[in-house]
């Protein structure tokens, strides 16, 4: 298997690693409250764990390489929901959730991560992602929160390099590869809708479609016209 197929198989794997746990129905700060945390964001670096210097860029001397320093005179900061205390303490409450319900052979989403497990290399993954926080953090930090949680966030062309870095490093530790068969048919499925004929089919209108594969609207309206 060439190794840009596998590393498009580990990054589907990342994309559904959590896929078999709950959806966490919790309230939005804890019902005591937002509390501050120890730790705040390292205003040096931003919170990349390095920073830029001539030739290139160094380890933060403040925060160790780790993003987070221990609170010193910063305002107090609440590390759950990532916002300072008095922004935290303004955010709506919701009622605790209720605990998951048990069947004949435990929680559900017990279940269905023995199935992923039993059909992908979920369990490897997750040991070579222990691995690349240990050896990489930065990199380990960007995998997660792109690939694993879904955080929209905008990457610089560095910090693309490094989540790229960091997946080849994964796929060259795992070797063989194996994804789920329903997740190849689902991502295959996606990719066809994917395209502008088939967004358009599926009735998304012309700035929809150009949010979502990237190009300019009128781009997209002077094709719809010409397929028209």
């Amino acid at each position: 298997m060439e190794i840009a197929e596998r590393v498009q198989r580990v990054v589907l794997l990342l994309q559904t690693l959590n896929d078999p746990y709950p959806t966490p129905r919790i309230a939005l700060v804890p019902d005591s409250g937002p509390s501050p945390s120890r730790y705040v964001p390292c205003e040096t670096c931003q919170r990349r764990g390095e920073v830029r210097a001539r030739g290139g860029w160094l380890l933060c001397l403040v925060c160790d390489g780790r993003g987070w320093k221990r609170r010193e005179r910063e305002p107090a900061w609440d590390a759950y929901l990532q916002l300072p205390l008095d922004e935290a303490a303004q955010l709506p409450r919701a009622p605790s959730a209720r605990r998951p319900a048990l069947d004949d052979g435990g929680y559900v989403w017990e279940r269905l991560r023995a199935r992923y497990d039993a059909h992908g290399s979920y369990a490897a993954l997750r040991s070579q992602l222990c691995w690349l926080a240990h050896t990489a953090p930065h990199r380990h930090a960007l995998v997660v929160a792109v690939h694993v949680e879904h955080d929209a966030r905008r990457l610089d062309a560095r910090a693309r390099r490094d989540l790229d870095l960091g997946v080849l490093a994964i796929t060259l530790r795992l070797g063989r590869v194996r994804v789920p068969t329903w997740l190849i048919e689902q991502t295959s499925a996606e990719r066809r809708r994917a395209t502008l004929a088939g967004l358009a089919a599926d009735g998304l209108g012309a700035g929809e479609i150009a949010r979502r594969l990237g190009i300019p609207k009128k781009v997209v309206q002077r094709q719809l016209r010409r397929a028209a």
